[in-house]
């Protein structure tokens, strides 16, 4: 699947889904009651989990695990 078509995807599915939520929010006016721990793991889990990919991507930078080669000599021929 090319970047276009997969953007145009995930923009839809985006849409879809915002379009539900404000349905279900029309059809059901009174706030929702959520937990303490709940809201938390909401609002820090992207953060958590977008931290820890670049530690272990920065550690493979570290350890020499480019994507780049070195060898220009290879990239040539």
């Amino acid at each position: 699947m090319n970047k276009s078509a997969l953007l145009v995807f995930l923009w839809g599915l985006a849409l879809l889904i915002s379009a539900g939520l404000h349905w279900w929010g029309l059809q059901r006016p009174e706030p929702l009651q959520t937990s303490w721990a709940l809201a938390l793991l909401l609002v820090f889990s992207p953060a958590l989990a977008l931290a820890g990919w670049l530690l272990v991507d920065s550690s493979k930078v570290a350890a020499g695990e480019t994507r780049e080669s070195d060898d220009c000599d290879q990239e040539t021929h």
